[in-house]
């Protein structure tokens, strides 16, 4: 993987745990496994997802819940990728979808090098332990440490959507694989807690430099087994976050819930760079 220097730009190489440029900008490896190339902030700032929600996600897919997207973000990744792909995924979190994907592409075979980015060193802690093999680092999807056009596929599931930084990370052919959530996923969730539930917003699936190849929903409803696990898929979510106490308590008598899950897969190839006039 051909990993950037977030200061000058220059390629980050390996040097004894740590990754160097040639101008001795310098970052270290932490011990789960990740390294940090975000750029300094204040200390009481919170990055990304926190403790709480990356360990109600790690519970809840763990247990099986989004086996069927896993599975069919996994076959297009192996449909789309030849036998050594370079693959990111932009927006990793906790690793559980980039682990599958290297599972399913290893057992055909394949070899891939795996880059995941996130913002939340929470998540990379998991991650990076859920797959040594793989490269980690904590950075913004916007400003990816990454060289110009060198990945294959790019991966980004329920994360923020940089068209034009994917674009340039992508190899002129390369393939980006998007997913979203449809208007009515995890509604009986929402209707539980809301007096008012509400329905998601079209995502707008235009992207600059791209050309979307196809559209697949993928949609199944799941029965929430306990109490723990009404929770866990409560607290993943941003929902958690803005929600009242009050309303928040209304899940407490719920010992299990059938919720529908309905997503949509955007695949994507990058088109080729326009000459300047």
């Amino acid at each position: 993987m051909e990993w950037t220097c977030p200061v000058c730009g220059k390629a980050l190489r390996p040097d004894a745990g740590s990754y160097r440029c040639e101008n001795r900008h310098c970052f270290d490896r932490a011990k789960s496994g990740y390294v940090n190339l975000l750029p300094p902030s204040p200390a009481a700032k919170r990055h990304g997802d926190d403790r709480r929600m990356v360990q109600a996600r790690t519970q809840f897919l763990s247990r099986g819940y989004y086996a069927h997207l896993m599975q069919a973000v996994a076959a297009l990744c192996a449909e789309l990728t030849g036998s050594a792909p370079v693959i990111v995924d932009a927006g990793c979190g906790e690793g559980a979808y980039t682990r599958h994907v290297y599972d399913v592409l290893t057992a055909q075979g394949k070899t891939p090098q795996i880059a995941g980015i996130d913002i939340s060193t929470d998540a990379l802690r998991h991650a990076a332990k859920l797959l040594p093999e793989a490269g980690f680092c904590a950075a913004s999807t916007a400003h990816m440490p990454l060289a110009d056009a060198c990945a294959d596929l790019i991966l980004n599931i329920f994360s923020p959507f940089m068209a034009a930084e994917f674009r340039r990370v992508l190899r002129e052919g390369g393939y980006l694989v998007r997913v979203v959530p449809m208007a009515r996923h995890l509604w009986e969730l929402k209707a539980a807690v809301y007096d008012t539930p509400y329905e998601n917003p079209p995502t707008d699936l235009s992207a600059e430099g791209f050309t979307l190849l196809r559209r697949l929903e993928v949609k199944k409803t799941i029965l929430l087994a306990s109490q723990e696990d009404v929770q866990a898929l409560f607290q993943m979510t941003p929902y958690y976050y803005k929600t009242g106490e009050k309303d928040q308590k209304k899940l407490d008598a719920l010992s299990s819930l059938s919720v529908a899950t309905e997503f949509e897969i955007a695949v994507y190839q990058a088109c080729a760079a326009q000459e300047p006039q």
